[in-house]
């Protein structure tokens, strides 16, 4: 850093410095002796007014300033006293002993982030100036299975500390929330207004009332000003970076299936590389999930294609880009392997492509023509599935399923004829979960039946390809959310696969 720079730093960070004085009062000569509490009896007095090292602000004459002093007293953060006064006023509190918290709200001095907040923990009665930043309050978004580790006749064991109607707090701000039945279903609690502590100093105990039972627990949490941590039992997300809001393309078939609602959507997203440069980035989703990402070859010198599992939309979703850590987690995604393009004719091999007995690929292509030759191939012993130029139409690519129990019926039936040999981009699906058959061309399903398939049908392995003829190519599998118990055909696969045309028809 230059000369220069570091004094542009400086001048900024005073700049924003927003600063509590406890100063003593005027005596009765009309004299003051700055930083000096007035001492009395039974404890000090304390004063506190609000000031700045320049004039950042343009408060209004109506702003005011709360000031509220606190004690932590086995563990519970207790209200001592608070007083408000117009912006410049001192505000007095009288017969202060022992350690106490001092925690500020100041109003109508920051334009539409009108109110700011500050904080300072555990100061000692003979301090005489209480330096605390006001600025932009904190949020923290926290699981509602939020865990510690007790120990037990059986040793170290983890144990929820939420329930419903419990009441979690930060120590030594005041803020607050009870968790309601409506946290509970939804996974995660929010806890607005927190202030931040002073000297970059950080939130390192909790409080959680339930019922007559108090507890403490230890956290690490770094807030920043007007940003949202979010914290679980396997992550802690320290900063937001930015958000990535998704909504299901309109579509009737989400009348049949009971409202607009899919799962583990796989969507393609342009991201710029320097956001994945630190190990220490990645995705949430509001639940506090881990989203996984795959990357394929970069687009530009600096932008790469990232795929991304979104695990619920309904019909919004809403992925945050974090800084922070994770540790032992399951990340959450149902993408297998992409293949943005095919450099050899071999492109898995003795791999089970059917491992959990539900298989789907997808590519774009666009041909003027073909010839007599397969796109993609999944086969062992003749089994398995051949995308290819149809046997009777030259403009069409037909799907030959190899069930392995009729050999006559295999060479003579061609499922899903799809007219793409035109010279123009088209998307294709191939969907085979457990016995059913789906195919769709750019969205829409052109065959949706039941197929007769041998036992040994689901150990096929390996798929190969020809070069050049199939691009971007995602083998994916579904889990039992693509069809509900109480669902009588097969809508939701559809609607999923047209809503999977949908996300990335214009990207590619």
């Amino acid at each position: 850093m230059t000369r220069r720079e570091m004094t542009k730093f400086a001048t900024l960070a005073f700049s924003m410095a927003t600063l509590f004085s406890a100063c003593a009062m005027p005596e009765d000569n009309g004299t003051s002796t700055a930083g000096v509490l007035t001492e009395t009896e039974s404890g000090h007095t304390v004063a506190f007014t609000l000031h700045s090292y320049v004039d950042e602000y343009n408060p209004k004459q109506s702003a005011k300033v709360n000031f509220a002093l606190t004690k932590i007293e086995d563990g519970k953060t207790k209200l001592l006293d608070s007083a408000t006064v117009k912006y410049g006023d001192y505000a007095v509190f009288e017969d202060i002993t022992g350690a106490y918290s001092v925690v500020a709200t100041a109003t109508g001095l920051n334009g539409e982030k009108d109110t700011l907040y500050g904080v300072d923990v555990l100061k000692r009665n003979d301090v005489d100036t209480v330096y605390v930043r006001v600025q932009e309050p904190a949020t923290l978004k926290i699981s509602t299975s939020y865990t510690e580790t007790v120990k037990s006749s059986h040793g170290e064991e983890t144990q929820e500390i939420f329930s419903e109607g419990s009441t979690l707090c930060i120590t030594g701000t005041l803020s607050c929330k009870k968790i309601s039945k409506d946290d509970i279903k939804r996974g995660y609690a929010i806890v607005k207004n927190i202030p931040l502590f002073n000297n970059e100093d950080y939130v390192k105990q909790i409080e959680i009332q339930s019922g007559k039972e108090l507890r403490t627990l230890g956290v690490e949490w770094n807030f920043s000003a007007g940003d949202t941590l979010y914290a679980s039992e396997t992550v802690l997300g320290a900063k937001k970076l930015f958000d990535i809001d998704f909504a299901l393309p309109e579509t009737d078939m989400y009348d049949t299936m009971g409202g607009a609602v899919l799962e583990s959507m796989i969507v393609p997203v342009k991201l710029s590389d320097k956001d994945f440069s630190s190990y220490s980035n990645f995705f949430l989703d509001e639940q506090g999930n881990v989203i996984t990402t795959q990357r394929r070859k970069p687009l530009s010198s600096d932008t790469s294609l990232y795929w991304i599992t979104v695990p619920k939309m309904d019909p919004t979703a809403k992925l945050s880009f974090m800084s922070g850590e994770y540790k032992d987690v399951s990340t959450h995604s149902l993408l297998r392997t992409y293949w943005p393009e095919v450099e050899e004719d071999t492109l898995w091999r003795w791999i089970e492509i059917f491992e959990d007995s539900s298989f789907a690929i997808s590519f774009w292509i666009e041909l003027d023509s073909l010839a007599d030759s397969t796109v993609l191939l999944g086969n062992c012993d003749s089994l398995g599935f051949e995308i290819r130029r149809c046997q009777k139409d030259s403009t069409a690519i037909c799907t030959k399923i190899y069930n392995g129990i009729d050999t006559a019926s295999t060479d003579s039936i061609e499922y899903g004829k799809a007219n793409v040999i035109d010279g123009k981009r088209h998307h294709y699906s191939l969907v085979i979960h457990q016995k059913h058959l789906t195919i769709a061309v750019d969205g829409e399903t052109i065959r949706d039946t039941d197929l007769k398939l041998s036992e040994e049908f689901y150990n096929v392995e390996g798929i190969r390809a020809t070069p050049g003829l199939a691009h971007e190519i995602l083998l994916y599998s579904f889990g039992d959310f693509i069809r509900y118990p109480g669902d009588r055909s097969w809508t939701r696969l559809k609607a999923w696969l047209y809503a999977f045309y949908e996300f990335q028809k214009d990207i590619f």
